[in-house]
């Protein structure tokens, strides 16, 4: 379908609609109560893979999709304007939108609440997502339950009707309670149970051109209420850069009484930190003075094809940063896991299959860092780079990890990953990041052997970072093995930073609150030691995929149910006022 010009009308109407099919029923009449709102005047530069332009809101194919960490799979991942333009709405209204030039498919989502995106899994919030192709219309709707498997989630529903292609084809959808009539050019197609998908009286726009080369134009979106209704726009990039008044006991605060220039940090994502105000109060109000960017610039999510750049996620969340004045560290640039199926399919059989590899990697570093250039203060440049402990034979775990680029380049990768990085920003801090280094042992060896050979050749490492996840007993954290870590690598000209703690409470939230509290006692009691930087720090957000992808929640962080502080961040700010 190219060309052709598609007018929709999604209408949310307060009176009784007929049940079933109903192909030669017109819709029924409505009252405008105001007037109407042109959605595209709003923020729409942080939507991935979209452009505003004078014509419209042209939206292009991404192929954006998450894996699993072994690199199977592909879990679609469409784009949602999260940092930007949604609507509030109550009662009755008319959303009308116009395509064209669609070459594919045209998909128009239409979500209560943005998704929540982990670094293996999307979970499907409800939605109700238009799909626009060759004549047909699907319709379907997410009730926000399909999470028994995560890598295949559904909607509840879905239906397909085939209309006559036109010029201008006016679509409505006509919504009360928890039912959608769909009409097309007037005339009722059917009658569909909306099982909740707008009960949040928000929309927040998603649009997607899956298919190869798919692309289309959103010429108009506009809102007006009818009887009874109202509608009004929000802007997230506006209101999630308000300040939030800065509380004395917050972590950060705290720790910067007790060693200034000393930083507390916390990964975060985008759609919490926009859209939930007690995550973006923890966030923003005197807890932390560093963000760690959680996903949004691993190579799945920010070069989902060869020399295709979706920053914008990122880019918000560095604004977003930047307006709390938080130091932004930059998650990672080489990496086993995280990359897009292109990526780790890439052949590494000949010389120049391997030079090509290089060139990816190189190229790929180069266009990130050089994007973030003075405004990422430091970068994981290499993650993982020693194996699973799993993955070798003694379970020491002190080899390199198998992988796209270790199989290409051998061990040169990681000084050819700091070089390109530095090249592209001198100011950067590099580091070298890895789990299971706070510990003795065959693994800890491998490590400074490691970095002694870096340090040998002149690569420019800033540091290395401690990840620091506790997830079962035998994992627990001996701090004077970790200080005194600490403090070998400082005999070497290297910083450490706490990374990416977290801490199991199977056995007992004291337990967990211990870890905490000396691990954070630890490392603002070394100089070298320069941040300390958990894995997220509220439960709501705290999700795992089990054995059969099936969706978990864990409590492994400072705050839960939103706000409340646990055991452990009590123990952590004692230690910060000692």
């Amino acid at each position: 379908m190219v060309g052709a010009v598609l007018f929709v009308s999604v209408v949310i109407l307060a009176f009784s609609i007929t049940h079933g099919s109903s192909g030669g029923k017109k819709a029924p009449a409505v009252k405008v109560a105001g007037n109407s709102i042109n959605l595209l005047h709003g923020q729409w530069s942080y939507l991935l893979g979209a452009s505003l332009k004078p014509d419209g809101l042209h939206v292009a194919h991404t192929g954006l999709s998450i894996v699993q960490q072994n690199g199977s799979g592909g879990q679609p991942n469409p784009p949602v304007n999260v940092y930007g333009t949604h609507l509030d709405f109550s009662g009755s209204f008319a959303l009308n939108a116009e395509f064209s030039n669609v070459r594919g498919t045209a998909s128009l989502q239409l979500y209560g609440k943005p998704p929540v995106i982990q670094d293996e899994f999307r979970v499907e919030p409800p939605s109700i997502r238009l799909d626009i192709a060759s004549g047909k219309l699907t319709v379907g709707v997410w009730d926000g339950k399909a999470t028994r498997d995560l890598a295949n989630q559904k909607p509840a529903s879905s239906q397909t009707f085939s209309f006559a292609l036109a010029a201008a084809t006016k679509l409505q959808l006509i919504h009360k309670a928890n039912l959608l009539t769909v009409m097309v050019n007037d005339k009722q197609l059917a009658s569909i149970t909306e099982r909740g998908a707008l009960k949040s009286g928000q929309i927040w726009f998603g649009a997607d051109a899956p298919g190869v080369n798919g692309s289309w134009t959103l010429s108009k979106l506009s809102a007006q209420p009818l009887a009874g209704g109202s509608v009004k726009t929000v802007d997230t990039s506006a209101t999630a850069t308000a300040k939030i008044a800065q509380s004395a006991g917050g972590l950060q605060m705290l720790a910067s009484k007790k060693r200034p220039g000393f930083l507390v940090g916390s990964a975060m994502s985008l759609t919490p930190a926009v859209v939930d105000a007690k995550y973006s109060a923890i966030a923003f109000g005197g807890n932390f003075g560093a963000m760690t960017v959680e996903n949004a610039l691993k190579f799945q999510f920010v070069q989902p094809q060869p020399n295709l750049y979706t920053f914008q996620e990122a880019d918000a969340l560095v604004n977003l940063a930047r307006s709390h004045n938080l130091t932004i560290h930059g998650h990672a640039l080489v990496f086993g896991e995280a990359n897009p199926s292109w990526v780790s399919h890439l052949p590494t059989t000949t010389t120049a299959d391997k030079n090509h590899v290089r060139d990816v990697m190189i190229d790929h570093i180069a266009k990130i860092v050089g994007h973030f250039k003075g405004h990422v203060a430091s970068w994981d440049a290499v993650n993982e780079p020693l194996a699973d402990y799993s993955d070798t034979s003694d379970g020491e775990g002190a080899t390199l990890r198998q992988h796209i680029w270790e199989r290409a380049l051998g061990q040169s990768y990681i000084p050819l990953a700091f070089r390109a990085a530095h090249q592209a920003d001198p100011d950067a801090k590099l580091y070298l990041n890895d789990y299971g280094l706070e510990s003795d042992g065959d693994r800890w060896d491998a490590l400074v052997r490691l970095v002694l050979r870096l340090k040998k050749e002149g690569v420019p490492i800033y540091g290395v970072g401690f990840e620091s996840h506790v997830y079962e007993a035998e994992e627990q954290i001996d701090t004077s093995v970790l200080r005194q870590h600490i403090r070998q690598l400082a005999a070497l000209g290297l910083k450490s930073r706490i990374s990416e703690m977290d801490v199991y409470t199977d056995d007992d939230a004291a337990v967990q609150a211990v870890q905490y509290a000396q691990v954070m006692t630890a490392c603002i009691a070394e100089p070298s030691c320069v941040s300390f930087t958990t894995w997220g720090f509220d439960d709501d957000y705290d999700m795992w995929q089990g054995d059969d992808h099936s969706l978990q929640h864990g409590k492994d962080l400072l705050w839960t149910a939103g706000a409340t502080p646990t055991l452990a961040l009590t123990k952590v700010k004692e230690a910060l006022k000692e």
